[in-house]
């Protein structure tokens, strides 16, 4: 690495942590620091959720999960996107008019205190191990490009935390939010920049694909650890993730009114669509030039240092660096509301000033920094996306059964049934990954949809079986948000689930469609039509996009 691309790296190092951390005077409350006070307008939220969402784990992780087993991985990112737009309409209105700031806060008013602090207490662990994961994308990247060696490797995973962690714990949701506009910028910038580099040196898409084996380049595979099966299990989670994970609904609510939120998640789902390629395409080249590099995760960093050159390579770099970055301070800040809104304010220190607030969530924040780092080392012993489905298949699907399917959708859940499924769904899981299926190529497959079914199960089980415990005027509390408020309608910012005008109407059944289109592609694929399945399901989605775009222009 040149002396010229060091001082480009080590110029924005400096600027971003300067520049973060001049919002420390912004912060003057805790919904300052948790949520940017809920003042974030549509661009500017749906540039924090693309730059959240997108980083060194889309970039490394992915990348190199594209050149060990093909394209059909894109949609790792593109059920997500999909996902947004359904949260976009339907689910995170609700939630932002309940004006919550966790998903643990609305479990106590869906099901109370002792829900929210179990789940409290899972979810940082569970958001430490994804900051675990992120970091250590980040800190192979760097080892592998410096060519410091494995040695290096703590070393660097300090550097990209300190600085996060510092700016993160000043400036809280002020600081994440605006730095992440930033570093989504540059990021995009040095996507650009590598993409027509290593799509050249593998002689463009007819090189790969005389170069790849057709399976590779099947959208929808039949076989394989990423086929069909996959695609459909990963929709599940996408939903899950876009409904319920605390990284990325942080962001939603910090926009400044429900009509902002879903535009923000619609914006952001769609924007991200084509990025998508900019991390999956250069997989596939890379394995079109040298088919023997492992392990996967050094894929990436390795072309990045064998063909980018002085200067330019200083300035891919450093969009690399946004994209880890924006990731680690967003979940970090999240982790610490976690924490404080959910155990702290609720079970320690009911009455706790703001000052006080805000003196333990800076704390936190630097606990969670330690937390990372060393959960950034089972992370390397699985590798990156391996990791990722493995925790999510666990700990994710029976969540969004109990907060989202049956906390809102259903009168009749209480918390002895939402304890008995969420658990249920998580030991049935983590029995199918490293049991039952352990070993198997698809085994964090078939936990998603395992866990997810015990937690379907036991949830309405457990709960008619406890039924004195049920509370409606809970269950009514949480569904009176399905529609606007008087408020928002005399501010002309009201939003319906269901469009009233026939326009809208139209739109989201166009959207709707779509979605239809997209399962089918898929079931096509399971059926071995694979190049079809690849068609319908892509020209689906496009639909969908366009259907859930469209619902925005009309009430």
């Amino acid at each position: 690495m040149a002396a010229v691309d060091i001082g480009i790296v080590a110029a924005f190092l400096a600027f971003l942590f300067f520049f973060g951390s001049i919002f420390f005077k912004w912060v003057k409350n805790p919904d300052d620091f948790y949520v940017a006070g809920r003042l974030l307008p549509p661009f500017i939220l749906a540039a924090v959720l693309t730059a959240t969402n997108v980083n060194m784990y889309s970039f490394i992780g992915q990348g190199g999960k594209a050149y060990e087993q093909g394209i059909s991985i894109v949609w790792h990112t593109w059920t997500g996107n999909m996902a947004l737009v359904l949260a976009g309409l339907f689910i995170l209105p609700i939630l932002r008019r309940l004006e919550v700031r966790t998903i643990p806060e609305f479990l106590e008013a869906r099901y109370g205190l002792g829900m929210r602090v179990l789940i409290a207490i899972l979810w940082i662990f569970r958001l430490s191990f994804w900051l675990g994961i992120v970091l250590y994308t980040g800190a192979t990247a760097a080892m592998v490009i410096t060519g410091t060696g494995e040695s290096s490797y703590l070393i660097w995973a300090l550097v990209f935390s300190v600085i996060t962690i510092i700016y993160t714990t000043a400036g809280g949701m002020w600081s994440v939010a605006l730095t992440d506009v930033l570093q989504f910028s540059l990021m995009l910038l040095g996507a650009l920049i590598f993409f027509p580099i290593i799509m050249a040196k593998a002689g463009g898409f007819g090189g790969i694909a005389r170069a790849l084996p057709s399976s590779s380049l099947e959208l929808v595979p039949q076989t394989g650890q990423l086929n069909w099966t996959f695609i459909l299990a990963i929709f599940l989670l996408g939903i899950q993730w876009a409904s319920t994970d605390q990284g990325m609904l942080q962001r939603a609510f910090s926009g400044r009114d429900v009509k902002s939120v879903a535009k923000g998640l619609i914006l952001s789902g769609i924007q991200t669509t084509p990025f998508a390629l900019l991390w999956y395409l250069p997989g596939l080249a890379a394995r079109a030039i040298d088919p023997a590099i492992s392990p996967a995760d050094t894929v990436i960093p390795a072309m990045l240092a064998r063909f980018v050159p002085t200067g330019i390579f200083g300035i891919i770099l450093c969009g690399l660096l946004s994209a880890q970055m924006s990731t680690i301070s967003s979940n970090i800040n999240s982790t610490a509301t976690l924490f404080t809104s959910d155990i702290y304010q609720r079970v320690f220190k009911k009455r706790a000033s703001a000052k006080q607030v805000l003196v333990v969530v800076r704390i936190v924040t630097l606990l969670v920094g330690f937390f990372m780092v060393g959960f950034s080392f089972f992370a390397r012993k699985m590798g990156a996306v391996n990791a990722y489905l493995t925790v999510i298949g666990i700990t994710d699907m029976p969540l969004f059964v109990v907060a989202i399917l049956y906390g809102i959708f259903w009168k009749k859940g209480n918390w002895l049934g939402a304890v008995a499924g969420y658990l249920a769904g998580a030991v049935t899981g983590t029995l199918s990954i490293f049991v039952f299926f352990g070993g198997h190529q698809n085994a964090s497959t078939y936990g998603t949809f395992l866990g997810a079914g015990a937690a379907l199960v036991f949830t309405p089980v457990f709960s008619l079986l406890g039924k004195r415990f049920t509370q409606p005027e809970r269950a009514e509390a949480i569904q009176s948000a399905w529609k606007p408020s008087q408020a928002e309608v005399e501010r002309g910012e009201a939003f319906y689930l269901i469009p009233r005008s026939p326009g809208g109407r139209r739109m989201l059944g166009l959207c709707l469609f779509g979605l239809l289109g997209f399962l089918a592609g898929i079931g096509l694929g399971g059926l071995g039509l694979t190049q079809m399945a690849g068609w319908v399901a892509l020209g689906s989605m496009v639909v969908y996009f366009a259907g859930g775009l469209l619902r925005l222009s009309y009430d």
